[in-house]
This record gives C-alpha cells, sequence and structure tokens, in this order.
C-alpha cells in the first residue's frame, strides 16, 4: 500500500529535530478517503484535550505497515531502534477556533514515558485544498520549568482561567507567542507523509477554521500515527 520509491527529503526543526518528509506516501491515496466515506457513521469524537475534532481507528494491520516506512526512512534520523507498540486513526479537525480546548492554543508535543524510549508520530494528508492547512512546528523559548507549568494548566484550569492566567485566548497556533518561537511551517499536499519525533511541538496550521468539515471528502482528513520506539543504544 505504501509507495517503496516515494520522494523523501528532511527539513530541520531545531534542537535536534527534524521531520521527514514523504511525498507520493500511498501508491493509491484515493483509498483511504473512500473508506473513511464508507465509514463516516463511525467516526467518534474525540476528548477534546486530545484532538479537536472526530476520528476513526485503523486496524492493527494497518498501523503495522508503518512501520517499514519508519524503518526505512526515518529510523537513522530519529534514532529509534524498534517499535514496541502503535496505533492509528482517520482523523477530521473540526473544531471551531473559539471551541477549542486550552491544550489546543498552545503547541503539542507527545513525550515517552522511559528515558530509553521515544514516540514517533506520523501524520498523512489525504486532502486535495492546501488552503486546509499544514503543519507548523515550534521551540519553546521559555524554560522547560515553564513549558510543563503550561502543559499543566492547559488540561487543569477551565478556558477561562488558563486565558487569564497566561493571557492566551482561543485559536489555532499560527505565529510566535511569548513561550513559543514559530520556526517551520510544512504545507498540506495531497498523499504526502510527515514522520517526526513526538518530542517536537507542533500545531496544525489552520489558517481558516470556517473551512473545517466533518466531511471526509472535503475536511481536512488525515492519518494520524504514534508509535512507541525503543531507542538505540548507541549513536549511528
Amino acid at each position: 500500500m505504501f509507495n517503496p520509491r516515494p520522494v523523501v527529503q528532511q527539513m530541520p526543526i531545531g534542537h535536534g529535530h527534524a521531520c521527514i518528509v514523504i511525498d507520493d506516501a500511498l501508491l493509491a491515496p484515493e483509498r483511504l478517503p473512500a473508506f473513511a466515506e464508507a465509514y463516516r457513521e463511525d467516526f467518534q469524537p474525540a476528548p477534546p484535550a486530545v484532538f479537536p475534532g472526530v476520528h476513526l481507528r485503523m486496524p492493527e494491520e494497518f498501523t503495522e505497515l508503518l512501520h517499514d516506512v519508519v524503518r526505512e526512512h526515518a529510523r537513522h534520523t530519529l534514532g529509534t531502534r524498534r517499535v514496541l507498540r502503535s496505533a492509528s486513526r482517520l482523523s477530521l479537525v473540526t473544531s471551531p477556533a473559539d471551541k477549542l480546548a486550552p491544550t489546543h492554543w498552545q503547541p503539542r508535543r507527545l513525550r515517552a514515558f522511559a528515558p530509553d524510549q521515544c514516540m514517533v508520530v506520523a501524520e498523512l494528508f489525504l486532502f486535495h485544498d492546501p488552503a486546509l492547512g499544514g503543519t507548523h512546528f515550534f521551540l519553546p523559548r521559555v524554560s522547560p520549568q515553564q513549558v510543563e507549568q503550561l502543559e499543566h494548566d492547559a488540561e487543569a484550569l477551565s478556558p477561562e482561567a488558563f486565558s487569564v492566567r497566561h493571557a492566551l485566548t482561543a485559536g489555532y497556533p499560527q505565529a510566535s507567542s511569548a513561550s513559543f518561537t514559530h520556526v517551520l511551517t510544512v504545507p498540506a499536499r495531497w498523499n504526502r507523509l510527515l514522520i517526526h519525533d513526538g518530542g517536537a511541538f507542533r500545531a496544525p496550521a489552520i489558517p481558516d477554521a470556517a473551512r473545517l468539515s466533518a466531511d471526509p471528502r472535503h475536511g481536512r482528513l488525515t492519518l494520524q500515527a504514534t508509535l512507541a520506539c525503543s531507542r538505540n543504544r548507541v549513536a549511528w
């Protein structure tokens, strides 16, 4: 299902992170939007703090196909050894900007809980309209302790209290802020796959939330996957 000869490039993010960009990732990419359309009634709302929209879990057999892609194109760059567990979902961002949970007002990261592991994130764009937005990457401009406090408060406080404490308003992150510097935007492109370390701060690049739709054929449909991997014991 995945193209054995895609077009691959690397884009530096900073702080030791890079995004592997794989174009022409699938041999028959139209099959996934067709699958999403056929099962659109099975999409479920994600917990607001986890994802701003609806998603549909993919079969394990499909997710395992991504293991080979990561091994072939991202293993050396990300320093991974082997995949320990993984999951993937077809996802549609649908939340209006003013309805976002505070966890989505700022860039997010995904961390492993064991020092000898890392989380790998894969995102496959399955829409033709690039105006629906690609992916922004950011670097923190405050201390690790301040970042931790931001993340804690985003989950623990009400939107009103979080806004007052951190002088933030609801909305998808689009530019540098007091806490984060915008360093890279990878534009959306049909059948483009991004792979990067989950520790890199990122946010969907959505310039116009009014264009979002719950229709898999017209909305911002992506395949989102997370892979928990062991780290290399020594550097390559």
